[in-house]
């Protein structure tokens, strides 16, 4: 057998050979931190609670001064945003970017020197549209976001240009207040797209390799299609009279749709993200269905309720089928 490390995959393995007995299985799955001891259980909730607090902290701070804008001078305004942006920076310099509270001191200062930017703009009433505020701020952060390698930070900084491109389009590009901009949800594909993809292969580093980081992207990416794709099936004749990139929108929702199956079968095991997008599956098909039946309204609703049962239930059978197979693929190479 070769020199593999224990996983959790190959303890179970061993368990269901009945060469692992109970009480041994669990003292193994602690050892490798699959099961939390109790030290473990209170470094998380440090942790959680650390970063609710400065998130909390920080948003304290923006209703602060929100409520009492008009009993505060300029000067007293901008003199306790930079103290607090100081201090956060100051004690994360000192602290160490390597621990966590460091890394959440310099999240906070990055919401705060939003509030600057802000508090800027209405002191001084510089005429700058709302986007421009974002952008500065998402580009004037970047050393920070650069060299604190912190998750949550990354993605307060993609948010950032999420919200930059959306407003931008709204108040520069497109002042018509077209309903369905689609050149926006492409452009905002493309960008949250390259995220996951640049996510998706950096697996040599530590701090980007975040389960939920992840998850979030491929949520935000897939859902700036299936939108689009939505309107297309509710209003078909959107496509001809209004235009013309809704088809090949479409097109690339089914495509990243079979791509995300695949790849997360067969390349990358993710039970997860294939439940995410059999689920726009299911939203579209039903949605699709339900435009092209001429029934009527309540038949109509009961018949897309027992569709979507349906449809839950046999994703569900072929989730549990596909990690049924990972399980014995997983068996088949422990062996070796």
């Amino acid at each position: 057998m070769s020199n593999i490390p224990a996983t959790r995959e190959h303890l179970y393995i061993l368990a269901r050979n009945e060469q692992l007995e109970s009480h041994i299985l669990e003292y193994a799955l602690r050892r490798i931190g699959v099961i939390p001891d109790s030290k473990a259980w209170r470094h998380f909730l440090d942790d959680v609670f650390l970063l609710l607090g400065v998130t909390l902290l920080s948003i304290g701070v923006v209703f602060f001064f929100a409520y009492n804008w008009n009993d505060m001078g300029r000067f007293t305004k901008f003199a306790l945003l930079e103290a607090g942006i100081l201090i956060m920076i100051l004690f994360a310099t000192v602290r160490g970017l390597e621990h966590l509270s460091a890394q959440a001191s310099v999240l906070a200062a990055s919401i705060l020197f939003g509030s600057l930017l802000a508090v800027y703009g209405q002191t001084y009433q510089t005429g700058a549209d709302a986007f421009e505020l974002f952008l500065f701020w998402a580009i004037l952060i970047f050393p920070w976001v650069f060299v604190n390698r912190f998750a949550p930070l990354w993605l307060l900084w993609l948010i950032l240009l999420n919200v930059s491109l959306i407003l931008a389009w709204i108040q520069v590009v497109d002042q018509s207040g077209v309903e369905m901009p689609i050149e926006l949800y492409l452009l905002l594909f493309f960008l949250n797209g390259t995220a996951l993809v640049i996510w998706e292969r950096a697996s040599n580093v530590e701090w980007l390799q975040n389960q939920w980081l992840g998850t979030t992207l491929f949520i935000i990416t897939i859902t700036t299609l299936i939108i689009p794709t939505l309107v297309t099936i509710f209003d078909f004749d959107i496509i001809w009279q209004k235009n013309k990139l809704f088809g090949p929108t479409v097109g690339l929702y089914v495509f990243v749709t079979i791509f995300s199956l695949w790849y997360y079968r067969y390349q990358r095991h993710d039970l997860l993200l294939l439940a995410v997008t059999l689920s726009g599956v299911l939203a579209t098909l039903t949605t699709l269905i339900g435009m092209l039946l001429p029934l009527d309204e309540i038949v109509l609703f009961l018949f897309l309720a027992i569709l979507v049962i349906g449809q839950a239930t046999l994703a569900t059978k072929w989730l549990l089928h596909v990690k049924n197979i990972w399980k014995q693929e997983d068996e088949i190479n422990y062996s070796y």
